[in-house]
């Protein structure tokens, strides 16, 4: 499955998830014992008018739906990068090795021919996207890595509780894939 494909599944069980969300929040609002089966909360019981309680429930559920699918295509665009990452260093290592091997075949310098490969990042040693970003700097445009970083602090804004970690972000789901695709395009 191709690097588009796999964002793409995001994005059709993001909005299934969200077609499925509305549908119960309009039969909610239209069937009342059914509206009771799906919210049991304390805070419901609170609240006077049954359409507020309603609205008030379904717009946390899209909120979480949004913040869960966010972090999905988050790791999995990681992934994409990783396993790129990964590619390029197998690459990379193979071309110094053979070119290093060739100079000393034929008794030219070859200075530090036996750590080659450690003068190239692998997997291991980048261990975030933040990582991975610095080594995408000469390879995309620097709004997309502008908005990548924006992304990146908003992931872990989420990730560690929506604490004094990264920050909260205006980009929304769809904005957030057509970077991702965008930044994909520029590396291929």
């Amino acid at each position: 499955m191709s690097a588009k494909e796999k964002l793409e599944e995001i994005v059709q069980s993001y909005d299934s998830l969200k077609k499925i969300c509305n549908a119960a929040k309009e039969r909610s609002k239209r069937d009342t014992s059914f509206a009771l089966q799906i919210i049991q909360s304390k805070k419901a019981k609170k609240i006077e008018s049954k359409e507020n309680i309603i609205d008030i429930y379904f717009d946390s559920l899209h909120q979480k739906i949004d913040e869960h699918y966010v972090i999905e295509l988050i790791a999995t665009f990681e992934q994409i990068i990783f396993s790129r990452i990964d590619n390029a260093y197998g690459e990379i290592n193979s071309i110094l090795s053979t070119e290093y091997a060739k100079r000393q075949q034929k008794r030219q310098a070859a200075p530090l021919n036996r750590c080659t490969s450690s003068f190239i990042k692998n997997k291991e040693e980048i261990r975030n996207l933040g990582g991975a970003s610095k080594i995408l700097e000469n390879q995309v445009s620097k709004e997309s890595l502008d908005e990548l970083d924006e992304i990146i602090k908003y992931r872990n804004w989420l990730s560690h509780g929506k604490r004094d970690v990264g920050k909260n972000s205006f980009l929304k789901f769809e904005e957030i894939n057509l970077i991702f695709l965008k930044i994909i395009d520029e590396i291929e």
